[in-house]
C-alpha cells in the first residue's frame, strides 16, 4: 500500500476543545491506528499534542483567534514547505490564502456565517465569509460532514459538486452509564456552546409552555455549554419566562460528566437554527436517549424516522416536541432502538477511510 505523508493544520485543537476540536482529535487519532504505514503530523499549540501523532508547533503559544489566523495565513506556508508532505488537510473552513499550496483538502463543516449572519458579531461574521469564500477557491478538494453542507457549498458559493466529498463524523462509542443520576429531578438536556445559532432562547421560551403545562410533572432543563457570543439574551430567558427555578446552566462539562448527563437525560432538546453535522444529537443516539431536534439541514438528515422534528422558529412546535417524549413511551422506545443502529453507522474507522480516499485521489492527480 503507498504511504502518505499528511500534515494536518491542528491548532484549533485543546483539551476543551468541542465542535472542530473533537473532529480533529478523533479523526486522527483512529487514522493512525486504521493506517499506520503513513506518516501524519500535526501543527499544534505547545501542550494540545494529539495520541500517536508527530507534531510541530509555532514559535510561540498561539492565544486568540487572531493570533491564530495571523499565523496560519503568513507562517505556516513556510513550514509546510520546509517539513514536506503529499497531502496537508485544514480541518476547518480556512486555508492560507495568499498564493497556492498544492494538494490541499480542507473540511468545511458549515456555511452558518453566509446562512445566518445575524447569529455573528459583525466583524467575526465578515472575516469567516471573506476566509471561506476565499479558501474554498483555493483548496484541491473539500470534505463536508452532510448533504446538507455540501448543497449549501453548490448553491452558495459556486463549489462544483465534484471537488466535495460527503464523509459524516463517527462517534466515539461508549456505554450508557448505568450509575446514580448526576441530578435528583429528571431533567431535558441541552448542549452545545452559547450563541444565538443554537436556539436557546426559543428552547427555553418552549420549555416555559410546558413547564406552565405540566407544573412539577415537568423535567428540568440542563444547558451544557460554555459561552460563545450574543449569549446575554440566553442567561436572561429563564427569569424572563418566569422559569429561572428549573433551569441549570452548567457551563463547560468534560466527556465523562457529559456522558452521564447524556445518559440519564430525558431527552436530548437540540432545536438548532442550523449545524453541518450535529455531533450532539449523534452521541445522544448513541447512548440511547430520545432526541428533539430541528426539521432543518443535517438534522433532519441525519435524524430522518430517529429524531422527533420540530420547527425551530416555533416555541409551540419545540414544546409539542419535548412533550411527545413525555407521552408516547412506545414511540421513544422504536425511536431510541432506530437511533442507536443509525450511530452505529457512524464510526471513526469509516471517516478514516473515507479521508484516506480523498488523500489518494488529491495526491494522485498533484492538486491544483
Amino acid at each position: 500500500m503507498l504511504a502518505l505523508r499528511i500534515a494536518v493544520d491542528a491548532l484549533l485543537y485543546s483539551h476543551h476543545s468541542a465542535g472542530i476540536g473533537h473532529y480533529i482529535r478523533d479523526l486522527f487519532s483512529h487514522y493512525v491506528r486504521v493506517f499506520p504505514e503513513d506518516e501524519l503530523y500535526a501543527i499544534v499549540n505547545p501542550g494540545m499534542d494529539i495520541d500517536g501523532i508527530q507534531s510541530f508547533y509555532p514559535p510561540r503559544p498561539l492565544k486568540g483567534s487572531g493570533a491564530r489566523l495571523s499565523y496560519e495565513q503568513l507562517a505556516l506556508p513556510r513550514l509546510l514547505h520546509q517539513t514536506g508532505y503529499d497531502v496537508v488537510h485544514f480541518p476547518d473552513y480556512q486555508l492560507p490564502i495568499f498564493g497556492r499550496l498544492p494538494r490541499a483538502v480542507i473540511t468545511v463543516h458549515d456555511l452558518v456565517a453566509f446562512r445566518l449572519p445575524e447569529t455573528f458579531p459583525p466583524r467575526v461574521g465578515r472575516v469567516k465569509r471573506y476566509l471561506m469564500a476565499r479558501s474554498v477557491k483555493h483548496a484541491t478538494h473539500i470534505i463536508v460532514p452532510s448533504v446538507a453542507t455540501r448543497d449549501d457549498l453548490v448553491h452558495i458559493l459556486g463549489i462544483a459538486p465534484e471537488l466535495i466529498t460527503v464523509i459524516h463524523h463517527g462517534v466515539t462509542w461508549k456505554p450508557r452509564d448505568q450509575g446514580e443520576p448526576p441530578r435528583p429531578r429528571p431533567y431535558f438536556l441541552a448542549v452545545g456552546t452559547l450563541e444565538p445559532r443554537k436556539n436557546l432562547v426559543r428552547l427555553i421560551e418552549a420549555y416555559a409552555l410546558l413547564r406552565h403545562q405540566w407544573g412539577k410533572e415537568c423535567p428540568d432543563l440542563v444547558i451544557a455549554g460554555k459561552p460563545g457570543w450574543l449569549y446575554e439574551s440566553i442567561y436572561a430567558a429563564p427569569a424572563r419566562h418566569r422559569v429561572a427555578d428549573s433551569v441549570e446552566f452548567l457551563n463547560y462539562v468534560d466527556e465523562d460528566l457529559l456522558l452521564k448527563l447524556y445518559s440519564h437525560a430525558v431527552a436530548l432538546c437540540y432545536p438548532s437554527l442550523y449545524e453541518g453535522f450535529g455531533l450532539p444529537m449523534a452521541e445522544a443516539m448513541m447512548v440511547g436517549t430520545p432526541v428533539v431536534a430541528s426539521n432543518r439541514g443535517s438534522l433532519a438528515e441525519i435524524g430522518d424516522g430517529v429524531a422527533f422534528l420540530v420547527d425551530p422558529l416555533d416555541p409551540v412546535s419545540i414544546a409539542q416536541g419535548l412533550e411527545r417524549v413525555l407521552r408516547h413511551p412506545e414511540e421513544v422506545e422504536e425511536r431510541v432502538r432506530r437511533g442507536q443502529q443509525r450511530a452505529r453507522e457512524l464510526t471513526w474507522e469509516e471517516a478514516s477511510r473515507r479521508t484516506r480516499a480523498v488523500y489518494l485521489r488529491v495526491q494522485a492527480e498533484g492538486g491544483r
